[in-house]
C-alpha cells in the first residue's frame, strides 16, 4: 500500500450531527478546516441507519465548503464496518475511529479500508482514545498503520469510565501523555488542555487554545461553530513566530555558506532542534 501522510494539519473540526439536514447545510459555510459529519454520540440509535443512507447527500453538501470532510463511526464492529462502507463509497477524507481498543482494532479497520479502497489508499485514520484500557497503549494505537494520521482523546466518554471530570488534571495528564505517543509514531495530536464547551467566555477559550498549543496539541474539534474562529487563530503560527522562524532559517542558511556551524537570532543561540521548530512553524502557515 502507498503510504499516506503522517500528521494531520486540520486546526480545527466541527461535529455536524449527520442526520439533522439544517446543521448540515450551515457545515461548509462554518469556516472549519474539518467536518465531522456525527454518526454516533449525536445521532440516535433508532435513527444510524437512515443517517448513513444519507450519508452520501451530507458528504455532497459539505464538500461545497472548503474544508475536509471526515466521518465519526459507531462501535461495535457490525456497524462500524457498515459506516466505512457508506463512507468510504461517499470519498470521505477519513474516518475518527470511536473507542479505539489497541493497534490489533486499528489494524482491523485499516485492512477493511485496505479491501475497500485496493491500491489507491486515500481515507485516513484518527484514533478516538476513550477507555482507560487505551491510554496504556496509545503510542502502539498511533503507530499501527500507516493511516492513522491524528490521535484524539473522547474526553466525556474517558472521564466517566475513570470517574473523574472532563476537565480534571487526571485528563489533562492523560491528554499530555497522549502528545508524546503521537510524537512518537510521527502523527497529529487533536484536543485541548480543558473545555471549550462554553463559546461565549472568548477570554477563557483564547487561554485554552493557547496553553494546549504549547503542549504540542496541533488542533481541536468543537461542536458549535462559535469556536472555530478562536481555534483557527489560536492553532496557527503568529506573524511574529513567523517573522523569528523566517529570520532562523535565513541565518543558518548564511551560516552554513560561510561553514559556521553555531550563530546566533536576537541574542540567542540556535541550533539545530530550534531549527526543525522553526521548518514546523513555516510548514504549518503554509
Amino acid at each position: 500500500m502507498a503510504m499516506m501522510p503522517r500528521a494531520a494539519t486540520w486546526r480545527s473540526m466541527l461535529y455536524v450531527p449527520a442526520n439533522v439536514p439544517r446543521f448540515v447545510a450551515k457545515a461548509p459555510g462554518a469556516g472549519a478546516d474539518a467536518v465531522i459529519l456525527d454518526l454516533e454520540d449525536s445521532v440516535p440509535p433508532a435513527q444510524k441507519a437512515a443517517a448513513r443512507d444519507g450519508l452520501a447527500e451530507a458528504v455532497a453538501t459539505c464538500r461545497t465548503g472548503p474544508g475536509a470532510v471526515l466521518v465519526r463511526i459507531n462501535r461495535p464492529l457490525r456497524l462500524a464496518v457498515r459506516d466505512i462502507e457508506a463512507a468510504v463509497a461517499c470519498g470521505v477524507d477519513g474516518i475518527l475511529m470511536t473507542k479505539a481498543m489497541d493497534a490489533g482494532h486499528v489494524r482491523l479497520l485499516a485492512e477493511v479500508l485496505d479491501e475497500l479502497e485496493g491500491g489507491s489508499p486515500r481515507c485516513v485514520l484518527l484514533p478516538l482514545i476513550e477507555s482507560a484500557a487505551a491510554t496504556e497503549c496509545m503510542a502502539e494505537i498511533a503507530g499501527a498503520s500507516p493511516r492513522v494520521v491524528a490521535l484524539l482523546c473522547g474526553a466525556e466518554d474517558l472521564a466517566a469510565e475513570i470517574g473523574c471530570t472532563s476537565d480534571d488534571e487526571v485528563m489533562a495528564a492523560i491528554k499530555r501523555r497522549m502528545v508524546v505517543a503521537a510524537a512518537q509514531a510521527g502523527v497529529a495530536a487533536m484536543g485541548t488542555l480543558g473545555s471549550i464547551a462554553d463559546f461565549r467566555d472568548l477570554e477563557k477559550l483564547r487561554d485554552t487554545v493557547a496553553r494546549s498549543r504549547r503542549a504540542g496539541f496541533v488542533g481541536a474539534s468543537c461542536i458549535h461553530p462559535g469556536v472555530l474562529p478562536v481555534l483557527n487563530e489560536g492553532f496557527a503560527p503568529s506573524e511574529k513566530e513567523l517573522d523569528l522562524a523566517r529570520r532562523q532559517i535565513q541565518v543558518a542558511e548564511e551560516a552554513e555558506r560561510e561553514g559556521r556551524g553555531s550563530f546566533t537570532v536576537d541574542g540567542r543561540m540556535v541550533d539545530e532542534p530550534i531549527l526543525r521548530r522553526a521548518r514546523r512553524i513555516l510548514a504549518a502557515a503554509r
